[in-house]
């Protein structure tokens, strides 16, 4: 028999029998499914979060009232295809290796997509991170090696460490092709627009390296909460939870889910670092939206690396 959550047909197939916090899951559903509500909207940006919830069907614990949404679901993308055509065009330079993560071969361009063109002879190398990116810079100095990379500020983070040890080796040959995006000027233009969302979930790998003040605004300019949530199960569950007695209170707040204290050091080091090698650009999505300092730009000291002036 699937558990169940009180006298609603909310159960779950995946989480593990041995998952040590079931019964935490379980208690916050029940909370939640005793709640009696309007329809609420909740986004939960970027790819980690929405995979838990995906792998362990989190959605089946909760009432209909409740949609988990993404920026995606909103035509908002931080990958597109321009960005797999920008990679396809220079995989087809001469001496030219391309250095991506594995998912990006699947990413579709406009005509083709990266797999193709490797299968069709492109150096194309997978690497795990930027520092891989310039192992293979360092063993094939004769090439230009280009590291193209998409994501939000955690991912931001490592690419400044990564561009700020290139510039310390000297590197030549090594050029990044980012579209880093600033997750607090994205959830502040779906908070100010007409999308209907009610609260955010932001990951906690992101909430690290911005800090809640980043988001304050959210919470007092537009009334809606933002939690910043851990990643297991019980911690995205109780995430939810939150935002629904914010809401049922009347207080929203910018919160992080876990109790414990983050550390102010380690958000102020993260943040020294990405503005260090990144400062803010305004991002233009495919419907014509602009979102005032939605992306990252290659600051001047750093532009021998940035592959937008090769």
């Amino acid at each position: 028999m699937p558990d169940r959550v009180g006298d609603v047909n909310c159960y779950i197939m995946s989480l593990p029998e041995n998952y040590i916090d079931r019964d935490v899951v379980k208690h916050f559903a029940s909370l939640i499914n005793d709640v009696e509500a309007e329809p609420f909207t909740i986004l939960m940006p970027g790819a980690d979060l929405r995979n838990i919830v995906q792998k362990y069907e989190l959605e089946d614990w909760l009432p209909d009232w409740i949609s988990l949404k993404s920026e995606t679901d909103f035509g908002l993308f931080c990958e597109d295809t321009d960005f797999v055509d920008r990679m396809i065009d220079f995989s087809k330079s001469e001496k030219a290796i391309l250095t991506i993560k594995e998912h990006y071969l699947s990413l579709p361009g406009s005509q083709s997509n990266l797999k193709d063109q490797m299968e069709s002879g492109a150096d194309i190398r997978i690497v795990d991170d930027i520092l891989g990116a310039m192992v293979v810079a360092s063993k094939k100095r004769r090439n230009k090696v280009l590291y193209a990379i998409t994501g939000y500020e955690d991912e931001a983070l490592v690419t400044a460490a990564g561009l700020a040890k290139a510039k310390t080796v000297g590197f030549r040959n090594f050029f990044v092709f980012q579209q880093h995006c600033q997750m607090p000027g994205i959830i502040k233009a779906l908070a100010s627009g007409k999308h209907n969302i009610d609260g955010f979930i932001i990951p906690l790998k992101v909430g690290l390296n911005t800090g809640p003040g980043a988001y304050s605004s959210i919470s007092l300019t537009y009334n809606k909460g933002v939690v910043i949530s851990g990643y297991e199960p019980a911690e995205i569950m109780q995430s939810v939870w939150m935002l629904i007695s914010q809401k049922l209170e009347n207080k929203p707040a910018t919160v992080f889910q876990r109790t414990k204290e983050v550390s102010d050091e380690i958000i102020n080091r993260s943040r020294w670092m990405i503005e260090e090698v990144f400062e803010p650009a305004d991002l233009l999505f495919k419907d014509g939206t602009i979102v005032n300092a939605g992306a990252f730009k290659i600051r001047e000291k750093y532009s021998a690396f940035d592959a937008n002036l090769l």
